[in-house]
This record gives C-alpha cells, sequence and structure tokens, in this order.
C-alpha cells in the first residue's frame, strides 16, 4: 500500500503489505518524493490544500527504519495555514510469523498533531492470514488529546494483499468514535502496484502512513482513493494516485467539504542490492 501511515508517515493504517518480502535484486534503501494539490467544494471557503512529502526507508537486518517529512499548506479563504510534519519508525521482524512496528511524530504549525505515538504487534494465524493489533495517541494543536486503537486482519494471497481495519477513537472531553479502513494491493514490488483505499468513520488525526487523511476533531470522514507504484528499473520508479472525499460534522450530518486531490512523485533505491 501506501501511506502515510506511514503513522506518522504510516493510515490510511499501518498494515502488514508493507513488510511483504522484497525483491532481492532492489536496493536496499529507497527516497520517495511526493507533491499533492486537492481542490475543494465550496471552493470560496476551502482550498486549495497542498502537500510535499520527502520519506526513506532502509533495511538494516531484521529492521526496516524509515523517516518522513510532510509540508502542508491550506488555502482556506478564513484562516490559510501551513505546518509541518516529521515522523520516524521502524519494523522489526521478531520472526517469520510475527513483527512489530513503533512510531513517535512531531510537528510545527497549527495544521498537524503537534505529537504522537503508535505501536503495534502483528502475527500470522495460519499461512496466508495474519492480525494487527495496535495504539496510539496524538495530542492536537490546541491541546486536545485522541487515544486509538487499530485491529484487523491482513489476507495475503498470490501477486497482493487485502487488509481491513477497526480504529475506535476516544478523544478528549468528546464520546468515543470510531472509523473503518480496508485497503487491497495488487501487483509485485519491483514490478507495479496498485492499491485501493477506503475510510469511513471518525479517523485518527493522523496514522500510519496518511497523514493527509485526517486534520479535524470528532468530523466524520469518508475517503476512496487509487494509487499506482511503478518501477522503470530497480532503481527508478514513479507514483500517481487520486483520492476523492469528504467531510461532515459529526452531530448534524451537515457536509463541511468535499475534495478531490491528485499525486504524483518519483522514488530512488539506492545502495547494493542483495546479491
Amino acid at each position: 500500500m501506501m501511506r502515510a501511515p506511514s503513522i506518522l508517515a504510516l493510515v490510511s493504517v499501518l498494515t502488514v503489505a508493507t513488510i511483504a518480502p522484497v525483491r532481492a535484486d532492489l536496493p536496499p534503501t529507497t527516497i520517495d518524493l511526493s507533491l499533492s494539490s486537492g481542490s475543494l467544494q465550496p471552493g470560496s471557503s476551502y482550498g486549495p490544500w497542498q502537500f510535499a512529502t520527502l520519506s526513506a526507508r532502509t533495511t538494516a537486518g531484521k529492521d526496516k527504519p524509515g523517516i518522513s517529512v510532510t509540508t502542508r499548506r491550506d488555502g482556506d479563504a478564513a484562516a490559510p495555514s501551513s505546518g509541518t510534519t516529521v515522523s520516524v519508525d521502524d519494523y522489526h521482524q521478531f520472526s517469520t510469523k510475527a513483527f512489530g512496528y513503533a512510531a513517535i511524530q512531531a510537528a510545527s504549525g497549527s495544521i498537524f498533531p503537534t505529537r504522537g505515538g503508535y505501536a503495534e504487534f502483528d502475527g500470522t494465524l495460519r499461512e496466508g492470514l495474519a492480525f494487527g493489533a495496535g495504539a496510539g495517541i496524538s495530542v492536537d494543536a490546541n491541546g486536545l488529546v485522541q487515544r486509538y486503537a487499530s485491529v484487523g486482519p491482513t489476507l495475503y494471497f498470490a501477486h497482493g494483499n487485502a487488509t481491513v481495519r477497526y480504529l475506535p477513537v476516544w478523544t478528549q472531553g468528546q464520546v468515543g468514535a470510531s472509523s473503518w479502513i480496508a485497503d487491497l494491493s495488487l501487483g509485485d514490488e519491483g514490478r507495479s502496484v496498485v492499491s485501493f483505499h477506503l475510510q469511513d468513520g471518525v479517523a485518527p488525526a493522523f496514522a500510519a502512513d496518511d497523514p493527509t487523511l485526517s486534520s479535524r476533531f470528532a468530523n466524520r470522514s469518508f475517503v476512496a482513493g487509487i494509487g499506482l507504484r511503478s518501477w522503470v528499473t530497480p532503481r527508478f520508479g514513479f507514483t500517481a494516485g487520486v483520492e476523492v472525499g469528504d467531510e461532515r460534522d459529526r452531530a448534524t450530518g451537515v457536509e463541511a467539504y468535499s475534495r478531490t486531490s491528485i499525486s504524483l512523485g518519483m522514488f530512488v533505491g539506492v545502495g547494493r542490492a542483495k546479491p
């Protein structure tokens, strides 16, 4: 998949799909640059929203550490704003049937949570089926605190995988809420991977691999997206994606805005591939 997300660079949500086996001839380190712009309705009040993300991930023994920096600029008529968030994370392979994930995040500006963290454990139930459970916390720029969990299965099949996650959310001073996330990835690392993403419900302010997903508390969000990651050579490739969604007042159901986003990017591989 993706995938903000990564958390913190890693939601949609973190899934075990991101630790699937990689072709041996691929370099151990990948550096990504992605640009995204979103148009919103009503356009007289919201947007455009623009993102730029620079990220890197490498393989070191049983670990896959990564870092991601995302800058966002909102052109909302009433209150233009901007912010930058930095996240550091790591996957650790305990065995062929179990791995863990942990991430921390910090941000400047008023758009992203000022700080947060997330941890998860995933284990194989049987061949082709794994289950993950994690918990996280984020603190908004105005001091509101969200705690959330993420639980659900991942199904592996030839040339792809599918993940469903349930995310209960508890916001300081507000009744708990929840969100569902579903992801489908088709293809092979080193060639091309097409990913599909659906989200519905009240999402955490940030989540694994997708800081663009939800930036407000206590609103109901719906998001649908499709993305492509394609390798031109083992050391170079491009990404592209389209996402649509809307956000509604959780209490009244009144739509706050709808949006359409387009993203384009490129990535390069660094280091010597495994022999």
